[in-house]
């Protein structure tokens, strides 16, 4: 009898100790997940997780909640996630910055591929490049010509050191050759504010972020950044199509859970990610964000961010750009 008590309890003891196996069964979730957000509440990434987040929430029958961490170009959030617990209740919502951030940043305290599992793709968005309308150059050719005379003279805005906007703007530079001053800027917000007032010439934005000032007349769209022309702006072409040389700097949003989250979890938050991204009214909200969905497998997305490690590793060593 006390044999059988004494092994009944080192059974309990070993269910105890792993109550990430435990969460990974059929009854996860079983309390809140929390998608953590490394960007501002308000931006077009922030509202289309709100939206995944309320559709999670009916399919997998818990709460969803956004929580913003914005700092350090990501990595605040990012570290929070990677020393979480990988039970699935704590989720991780990053653009590619994830890729780029190994190359700008020295002591980065974490890594993207061995302290993260990846879910899938979430979303797509392209960027435009932009000019202030005080600018008179229409397109991108005619931009690159006017910058030839005057090496030096013009000025971009990007949304911080290392932004796929910085990085974007020099590959381009790179493409063509261009001499055009880099002004960094805190966020988004503050690039098209500083280009539709005139005060920076030029600058890669996303395109929601731009349409408006667009429609306005206060700033004027060269090129877009994907290898395809977008539907909110179909009239303006692909740098690809501009420069004659091939060009795709999309943005993409991952999700991810910490290293170590049992599969059974990752496959079941991967399914219900997958359906509600093909609803049609999620399909509309993303379009209102001018983003798309992309949803891929688990294993697509970590091969995605080893082989943008690789590309933007080139980019910010060539270019000889650091955060720190």
């Amino acid at each position: 009898m006390k044999k059988l008590v004494a092994v009944l309890g080192m059974g309990i003891a070993a269910v105890l100790a792993c109550p990430a196996q435990a969460q990974g069964s059929a009854d996860y979730p079983a309390r809140a997940v929390t998608l953590v957000m490394p960007y501002s509440a308000g931006t077009g990434i922030d509202t289309a997780t709100r939206a995944l987040a309320e559709k999670l929430r009916v399919g997998m029958k818990a709460p969803f909640i956004v929580q913003n961490k914005v700092g350090a170009g990501g990595n605040i959030g990012s570290e929070f996630v990677a020393r979480s617990a990988p039970d699935g209740y704590t989720l991780l919502v990053v653009a590619n910055t994830l890729a780029m951030n190994p190359s700008l940043y020295k002591n980065l305290p974490y890594d993207p591929v061995k302290d993260f599992a990846s879910v899938g793709l979430l979303f797509k968005g392209a960027m435009v490049l932009v000019a202030s309308s005080k600018v008179p150059a229409r397109n991108l050719a005619e931009f690159i010509a006017a910058a030839a005379k005057a090496p030096g003279q013009y000025n971009y805005a990007s949304s911080g050191v290392g932004t796929p906007q910085h990085l974007a703007m020099e590959l381009l530079k790179e493409a063509t050759g261009m001499n055009i001053v880099h002004i960094p800027h805190k966020g988004a917000g503050e690039a098209v504010t500083a280009i539709a007032g005139g005060q920076v010439e030029v600058g890669f934005v996303p395109i929601q972020s731009a349409l408006t000032q667009i429609e306005a007349g206060k700033m004027h769209a060269l090129a877009v950044s994907s290898p395809v022309r977008q539907a909110a702006l179909p009239n303006v072409a692909t740098v690809a199509e501009s420069v004659g040389k091939p060009f795709d700097v999309d943005l993409w949003y991952g999700l991810f859970a910490p290293a170590g989250t049992p599969p059974a979890v990752v496959d079941r938050l991967h399914r219900q990610m997958q359906a509600a991204l093909a609803e049609p009214d999620m399909q509309q909200s993303l379009k209102a964000q001018g983003m798309t969905s992309a949803v891929s497998t688990p294993a697509e997305l970590n091969a995605l961010v080893r082989t943008d490690l690789a590309r933007w590793a080139r980019v910010i060593e060539s270019r000889g750009i650091a955060a720190n």
